[in-house]
């Protein structure tokens, strides 16, 4: 998949049905996982809407990211240094350029600042964005 297949992917998936933290994770493991996951979304469920919908946290297209960082590139075993410094390194990598572009990281920060919603058009679209983001670094890390 290219960088504009995963960017609809993702906002497919959250015209579907799915919250932007499932939404992301889902589309940018089907892209760079080694098989596409269909049991992804549930690790993210609890994330949207800024973390059990409080709006209050961490907006969900970011954490949805950072859950499908972890799928790829997290660790299996306690002892593995290497595989947990590339992981905080993916995912700084991506809260940088999130909170460059958005200016902010809080779910109620970011949803101020993308304006009044119609049928959670902004969200979608930010979910195809952070996707985009996403899609962006782990090609550069893959070279």
């Amino acid at each position: 998949m290219n960088r504009e297949e995963i960017v609809q992917t993702a906002v497919a998936y959250h015209s579907a049905g799915f919250h932007c933290a499932e939404a992301v994770s889902r589309a940018i493991v089907d892209a760079y996982g080694k098989r596409p996951s269909r049991e992804i979304p549930r690790v993210a469920s609890a994330f949207g809407g800024g973390a059990v919908k409080t709006f209050d946290g961490t907006c969900g297209a970011l954490t949805g990211g950072l859950v499908a960082i972890g799928y790829l590139y997290g660790r299996m075993e306690p002892d593995r240094e290497a595989a947990k410094k590339e992981v905080f390194q993916l995912a700084r990598a991506l809260g940088e350029r999130f909170r460059s572009a958005y200016g902010a990281s809080n779910c109620s920060s970011v949803l101020d600042r993308l304006g009044p919603q119609h049928n959670m058009d902004k969200c979608k679209q930010l979910s195809g964005a952070v996707a985009g983001m996403l899609s962006d670094i782990l090609t550069a890390k893959n070279g």
